[in-house]
């Protein structure tokens, strides 16, 4: 088969996070398989490292920037799409809306919605227009499409918009080929925080979280892993006993994740929590927030222990565990067993059988514990202003940060304000003017939004 993959960012991206690193995985899979695989999204820089894989079946297509590759991802599909069997698109926060295109050989791979990371990451009104108007409208655009979901919770927010979805597929787990069975921390542990350093993910409460472990256990220690706009004002901290490591090789990732004894995440919204996975395929306990997506990936009292989004939570409940070695040892030993459920062969599997199975909507649940179809019955529609206060509705995510985060919010909101802006631009639009008319006139910035939002949404392809 050929198989055509748009994704918003190119996995070799210095910014790739998991949604790449599952685009990827399976993508390889399928063309060490004989299909043939081609990959769409931003042109990537002179310096990029290649694509990962020696396969002659798989290909990276690249086409305009991070800024305006769902223009010209758009461009593509109606100019190449009928060369393709079938077309997956990878969303995060936005779709491609491929099934306009391409009909209902177009399967959509939701990793997650943003809703409260919109808060986290923009300033107001950007944060407010992005959550109630810009958002909303994406995710109705995908109501006729074909719909799979990376994690119940990601299933779950979707089907408040009336999104169909055909199954869950998780993401895989790389296996560890020295899988021992870990003895218990001593008496100076040390933990360990991955992730990208932004607001959303929430770092400085992994930090709040320790200093509370530390005043418990005083030789705890705590690596910092990962890169992002708020590397630099944390280094410029100076916290005791935290260390810095930025960006790193994926040997010295692995190489830290498997001397660690406790993993903190925190975070605001995730679609599944791979980190958590990683972690748990070395015997490394998870202490996570309660919040989409890594409730899913850590099974509270089972593999780790899922707490109130707080810091003070956070560090009370790693302290007990790190004071606990029986119990220590018996989330170490489930955590690895259940890493071993998740693999990536399965994933591509699950997707492939979403790919050929019936259109029908509602059919089929692809979990890895369960390979029988099920019903996935539809939620009723609730009202777009959802809050802790609704009955019909249970809230999900923390309300803001826990701590206060003003460092660098400068430089993070310089660096996502100008995607945002370019969002509002109407779909195939060639112009790089954000209030042009095609008459030559202007839009103010509240009259592009009411234009954007009342546009009628492209016909799809068999559905009226």
């Amino acid at each position: 088969m050929k198989i055509l993959i748009l994704n918003w960012k190119s996995p070799t991206d210095s910014t790739a996070g998991g949604a790449e690193r599952y685009v990827l995985e399976v993508a390889t899979r399928w063309a060490d398989d004989g299909h043939e695989v081609t990959i769409f999204g931003p042109r990537p820089l002179a310096n990029a490292p290649p694509l990962r894989g020696s396969s002659l079946n798989l290909r990276y297509v690249g086409g305009g920037s991070r800024l305006t590759v769902f223009h010209a991802a758009d461009r593509y599909l109606r100019t190449s799409g009928a060369g393709f069997d079938w077309v997956l698109e990878s969303v995060s926060t936005r779709p491609f809306a491929a099934h306009q295109i391409v009909g209902h050989k177009a399967v959509a791979l939701y990793h997650q919605t943003a809703e409260e990371v919109w808060r986290m990451q923009f300033p107001f009104p950007i944060s407010w227009l992005g959550e109630h108007v810009l958002e909303p409208r994406w995710i109705r655009t995908m109501r006729h499409a074909r719909v799979v979901a990376v994690s119940p919770s990601t299933a779950a927010a979707l089907r408040r918009f009336d999104v169909n979805i055909e199954g869950v597929v998780p993401p895989g787990c790389d296996p560890i080929r020295t899988a021992t069975k870990r003895i218990a921390p001593g008496s100076t542990p040390r933990l360990i925080w991955l992730g990208r350093l932004v607001r959303a993910k929430r770092p400085n409460d992994a930090i709040a979280a320790f200093a509370r472990v530390r005043e418990v256990i005083p030789g705890a220690t705590l690596d910092l892993v990962g890169g992002g706009c708020l590397e630099a004002p944390i280094r410029a901290r100076h916290q005791p006993d935290v260390t810095v490591h930025g960006f790193v090789p994926e040997v010295v990732k692995t190489s830290l994740l498997s001397q660690a004894d406790l993993l903190l995440l925190p975070g605001t919204r995730e679609g599944w929590g791979l980190v958590a996975m990683e972690a748990a395929s070395y015997g490394v306990p998870v202490v996570a927030y309660d919040i989409p997506g890594l409730r899913d990936a850590v099974l509270d009292g089972v593999t780790g222990m899922v707490v109130p989004a707080h810091p003070d939570a956070l560090g009370a409940a790693a302290a007990s565990l790190l004071q606990d070695p029986d119990r220590w040892r018996q989330l170490s030993g489930a955590a690895q067993q259940r890493s071993q459920e998740f693999t990536w062969d399965r994933a591509a599997e699950g997707l492939l059988r979403a790919f050929t199975r019936s259109t029908t909507p509602g059919v089929g649940s692809l979990s890895p514990n369960n390979h029988a179809p099920q019903l996935c019955t539809r939620a009723p529609r609730l009202p777009l202003s959802l809050t802790k206060e609704h009955p019909n509705h249970t809230f999900e995510g923390a309300a803001g940060p826990a701590v206060d985060e003003k460092i660098g919010r400068t430089d993070c909101y310089r660096s996502r304000a100008l995607p945002f802006l370019l969002a509002l631009c109407p779909r195939g639009s060639r112009s790089t003017d954000l209030g042009a008319r095609r008459d030559g006139s202007r839009l103010g910035p509240c009259a592009l939004v009411r234009h954007n939002w009342d546009r009628p949404p492209a016909p799809v392809c068999g559905v009226r």
